[in-house]
């Protein structure tokens, strides 16, 4: 592609392109969805996938970030806004204290109240109109602006912020850790949950919701814990979550799946359509469905990673 970048986080210049993907690929497979997202690629044949060799993010370029018409796409499934059995939530609120400032980033319509039940003044902002309509129909306050637009008039005002499944979409990395820093007070606290990219979602192929125009940077706990070197924060927690009964055959299916392509020399890719990894797909699924696993509880191999980090006062 030509252009000379460097990490998004880091800005280190050792980089390592994994995997290139066609532009036209990922629009297929949305096409499945009945979601057009050609217009989002435009004069974009391949996407190259980057690893940094110093903090370990992962992300693609050129940098596809999905607009309005995107998400008010997939707005229109009950499940993108209304899912609200998150793990991240109640790992969240033992460090909220009663009568504190929370700011919700990219909160959705409000469900992180749902699990504080302490008297606090509660924030949220997010981009979606159905996710503001939401909030406004259960008096929930969330704001239909950016965390730049609301720290220019917000500075030092909460005691804790946070941001679920909100740092794979953006691509301005600093100005967005900036900005949370900017309204939160000195000894706050930041708290940031992605998915996991260290556990299966790794080898989960043709997961549109962990490409771009979705996800446009892959985390893990390397790159979430680079964000305290960085920006001088001290790491107080990082929360992996355990498997939940929710992903259980999920997580197997694509276990099982990952050891019949090793076992057959074949690559994990993003996106493969290829008729033998449908056949693998299919047989991965009947087998797990057949012959059901047990959970067990202490595995941390969860979807999500958290972490929690407090700005210092000097």
């Amino acid at each position: 592609m030509g252009k000379k970048i460097n990490c998004l986080l880091c800005q280190s210049s050792k980089l390592e392109v994994t995997e290139i993907i066609k532009s036209g690929d990922i629009i297929k497979l949305w096409e499945k969805q009945h979601n057009n997202v050609r217009q989002l690629f435009n004069g974009v044949d391949s996407l190259e996938k980057y690893l940094c060799a110093n903090c370990k993010l992962e992300f693609f370029y050129p940098f596809v970030p999905g607009d309005d018409e995107f998400y008010s796409k997939l707005g229109q499934e009950d499940w993108y806004y209304l899912h609200e059995d998150k793990t991240e939530f109640s790992y969240s609120v033992k460090y909220i204290q009663d009568g504190d400032s929370v700011l919700d980033i990219g909160s959705g319509r409000g469900a992180f109240t749902k699990y504080i039940d302490k008297n606090i003044t509660y924030t949220g902002l997010d981009l979606s109109s159905k996710a503001i309509k939401y909030a406004q129909e259960e008096n929930i306050n969330v704001l239909e602006q950016t965390i730049e637009s609301y720290a220019n008039t917000n500075k030092e005002i909460h005691d804790v912020v946070v941001a679920f499944q909100v740092l794979e979409h953006i691509v301005n990395i600093d100005s967005f850790i900036t900005s949370a820093l900017q309204v939160l007070k000195p000894n706050g606290l930041l708290i940031i949950a992605v998915p996991n990219n260290d556990n299966f979602i790794k080898d989960i192929q043709n997961h549109l919701l962990n490409l771009p125009p979705h996800h446009t940077l892959h985390w893990n706990s390397n790159s979430l814990k680079y964000i305290a070197e960085k920006f001088n924060l001290e790491i107080v927690d990082i929360y992996q979550e355990e498997l939940t009964n929710v992903h259980k055959n999920w997580y197997y299916t694509i276990k099982l799946s990952k050891i019949i392509h090793d076992f057959l020399g074949m690559q994990i890719k993003s996106i493969n359509m290829s008729f033998l990894t449908k056949l693998i797909n299919i047989t991965s699924i009947l087998f797990i469905r057949i012959f059901k696993f047990s959970l067990s509880n202490s595995k941390k191999d969860g979807m999500t990673i958290a972490i929690t980090l407090k700005k210092r006062t000097f």
